[in-house]
């Protein structure tokens, strides 16, 4: 199928009224081409600032306002009984109208649950969360659920890039598209974006500033420095020549290495014509079976 005929469908596809013999044709056709893929998650977008401009009730009639907020530390948290809504550095001015812009409904002052503010607190302060309790209420495509769910799978202290996120979600063309769910994380730290780096190296750009995005790794045990180093000088990977395994240079496998037993790579390519192995646990450049 033509990028020109898999464009006129796209819609249709993302709200499933496609047939099922075109829906595979089309699927198949985005596996393979970044453009088309990008073009959904475009579609998406525009979907939801539509639907942004109307007023979106709250969930029961009875309720006049609609989630509440406290201030943690410093960031302000907008959240519901199901779980938090947003995190926002900032002025509590730009807070609200973030909020209201994407939920469609205002704040009230609150308290925030005990379980929820450790979360907050642990996920500011460099200690991680496994498991947020987040609520996502608003409407997901299925790009975005998968690669904010994938992000919450990125150990503490340690990093993966866009395209590895692209490749675990099966969308390996899609980094561009990973990078703008990236951005656009209303729940950031708890839901641990920060924890995304180029494929080219260094830190990359993020919501709040690069400075903070260091900051963040820093608190969490990333030698930064080491991986800007490395990233300046082209590797991405790290082998062990003892166990022939290679790791991204953060996992804690990694980390392991002796300096004497340590070998850089490149390219994924390269490590396997040596005859190394990706980990299993970082899966530098394997798809998650």
């Amino acid at each position: 199928m033509q990028c020109r005929s898999v464009l006129t469908r796209v819609d249709a596809l993302r709200t499933g009224e496609l047939q099922a013999d075109e829906r595979g044709a089309v699927s198949e056709h985005l596996r393979t081409c970044p453009t088309c893929e990008a073009s959904v998650s475009d579609c998406d977008d525009l979907a939801r600032s539509i639907k942004s401009l109307a007023a979106v009730p709250p969930r029961s009639c009875k309720e006049a306002i609609g989630d509440s907020y406290e201030q943690v530390d410093d960031v302000w948290v907008a959240f519901s009984d199901r779980g938090i809504r947003m995190i926002h550095r900032g002025s509590f001015e730009e807070f609200h109208a973030a909020y209201t812009a994407r939920c469609g409904c205002t704040l009230k002052a609150g308290t925030l649950p005990d379980a929820l503010r450790k979360q907050v607190h642990a996920a500011l302060h460099g200690e991680g969360v496994e498991k947020p309790r987040v609520d996502w209420t608003d409407e997901l495509s299925d790009l975005e659920r998968d690669v904010l769910g994938t992000l919450t799978r990125i150990p503490r202290g340690e990093v993966r890039t866009y395209e590895w996120v692209a490749r675990q979600v099966g969308r390996p063309k899609a980094v561009r598209a990973v990078g703008s769910v990236c951005a656009k994380n209303t729940v950031p730290f708890v839901v641990p974006c920060h924890r995304v780096v180029p494929s080219t190296g260094g830190v990359g750009q993020y919501a709040f500033g690069s400075a903070l995005k260091r900051e963040m790794l820093r608190r969490e045990g990333v030698d930064v420095d080491a991986l800007e180093n490395l990233g300046r000088k082209g590797v991405r990977f790290i082998g062990s020549r003892t166990t022939k395994i290679v790791c991204f240079p953060t996992c804690r496998d990694a980390r392991r290495i002796r300096e004497e037993n340590r070998v850089p790579f490149r390219a994924a390519d390269e490590a396997l014509e040596k005859g190394f192995r990706p980990c299993r646990r970082c899966q530098p450049f394997a798809i998650a079976s």
